[in-house]
């Protein structure tokens, strides 16, 4: 695995054991995901829940985002995160969260001045068994994030208003067997899209 743009460019990082559960995002969904998302990164905290490799939060500061939050629950996963972390210098930047993806985002304290930009990919079978704890953390984050966020989530299946709050406000894009859905909120003195 590498980085694909920005200031570690072409660095590799490692990825999960072949015995391992992870599934990382592929390089042609992620270079995908920040052609759409990359330039609003400098002024952002990344939060990359689910962060499996953390391939999106180290992307995001590749790509110039002030600071990471890679929040994942799997022991050998953050052990993983930790690595590729120091491989690419970051630790200044980055924080590695041992902790279940919606129980934290439940808890976090957000700050209302900075927007943020967060990344979900979610274990695909989440979206076969979870459905409605995908929708409440994904309405959690609407509800409870800065003016000028944003939100990416990726999926293996396709993304309906099940799953998507305010539907026609997402920009949802199909790669391969992969559908990638990304929300910008308003600015404090924009009009909501659908007003």
């Amino acid at each position: 695995m590498r980085i694909i743009a920005g200031q570690r460019r072409g660095h590799t990082i490692d990825g999960p054991k072949a015995t391992s559960a992870l599934r990382p995002t592929s390089d042609l969904v992620r270079e995908a995901l920040f052609n759409m998302v990359g330039p609003m990164m400098p002024g952002r905290t990344a939060v990359d829940l689910f962060a499996g490799t953390g391939a999106i939060g180290l992307e995001a500061l590749s790509r110039g985002a002030d600071a990471a939050i890679l929040v994942e629950k799997n022991r050998e996963a953050v052990a993983l995160i930790h690595g590729n972390v120091a491989r690419l210098r970051y630790q200044d930047r980055a924080q590695v969260r041992l902790a279940d993806a919606y129980r934290w985002v439940r808890t976090h304290e957000w700050d209302g001045a900075q927007p943020v930009a967060v990344f979900l990919d979610p274990p695909y079978r989440e979206y076969d068994d979870h459905v409605p704890k995908i929708r409440s953390l994904l309405d959690q984050l609407v509800e409870r994030l800065p003016a000028e966020s944003l939100i990416a989530l990726e999926a293996g299946r396709t993304l309906d208003d099940r799953i998507l709050p305010d539907f026609d406000a997402w920009d949802v894009r199909r790669y391969g067997d992969t559908q990638v859905a990304v929300l910008v909120f308003p600015g404090p003195d924009e009009e909501p899209a659908d007003a």
